[in-house]
């Protein structure tokens, strides 16, 4: 059984690289750059790793955390961003719904000791 990944990205080099890190580990991958373009049989997709920023207009870091648990099943939740604010990264971590927090620049090696 394939092991499935989702990546949301604003930033499309980002998008691009960590499309490309999950597709060399075996994962089948779906790469978009907002919520919005995620359509309804995604939803019901139940994959082993969401990789996603936390900068999107209109929604705080820790509450864009919350939805991505209430409307996309997964197994594991890890944050590659451009906001390296500690404060944000120890409010996110303490939540419990995420398995690791990547500022950019980030070792892809730290992101692949986390992957399932």
């Amino acid at each position: 059984m394939t092991r499935t990944a989702l990546i949301i990205q604003e930033d499309i080099i980002l998008l691009r690289i960590l499309e490309r890190l999950m597709m060399v580990n075996d994962y089948g991958c779906k790469a978009i750059r907002s919520l919005s373009d995620l359509n309804i049989e995604d939803q019901e997709v139940d994959f082993d790793v969401i990789i996603s920023d936390i900068l999107f207009d209109g929604i705080a870091p820790l509450d864009f955390v919350f939805q991505i648990k209430e409307i996309i099943p997964h197994k594991s939740l890890m944050i590659v961003t451009n906001m390296g604010q500690r404060k944000v990264q120890q409010e996110i971590m303490s939540s419990n719904n995420v398995t690791g927090f990547f500022a950019v620049p980030f070792d892809m090696d730290d992101i692949q000791k986390l992957l399932i």
